[in-house]
């Protein structure tokens, strides 16, 4: 299947409408090798498809992160980033000295879940965690 196919499935299985922008909003943050602002993506959007208004491109991200379909993230440094979250959770250590990200593996924040659960009824949608802090370069 083809990103745009997986995107479209992705949008559908999530009850939304399949959109021209929706399909390549998702599709292009799937194929991201890295996180992406939101003005990095509309410059993405407009030199594929040179039709795509920034404010289209600003609402889609809003509609995907609603829908759980991309992860919405405020890093150390103040900037938002964006990133698929298709294919589940996906969390961060950011370093606000020098910047580092260091990825960290949803188990991490299992029991986390799973208290806030039994201590307060509140069932947590840790779809994308960034954690502020500093590396172990920074601190030594």
């Amino acid at each position: 299947m083809s990103c745009e196919a997986d995107a479209s499935a992705a949008i559908r299985d999530r009850g939304l409408r399949v959109t021209t922008p929706r399909t390549q909003v998702l599709s292009e943050l799937m194929h991201a090798s890295d996180h992406v602002t939101a003005r990095d993506m509309v410059q993405r959007i407009e030199t594929a498809w040179p039709n795509t208004t920034p404010s289209t491109v600003y609402r889609t991200l809003s509609a995907l992160r609603d829908a759980r379909l991309v992860s919405e993230t405020l890093m150390a440094d103040g900037e938002t980033i964006y990133q698929a979250a298709v294919h589940g959770s996906h969390h961060h250590a950011n370093c606000r000295e020098c910047g580092e990200v260091i990825d960290v593996p949803s188990d991490y924040f299992s029991d986390l879940q799973r208290r806030l659960n039994s201590d307060f009824g509140f069932v947590a949608e840790l779809d994308h965690i960034a954690i502020s802090g500093l590396c172990k370069g920074c601190r030594e």
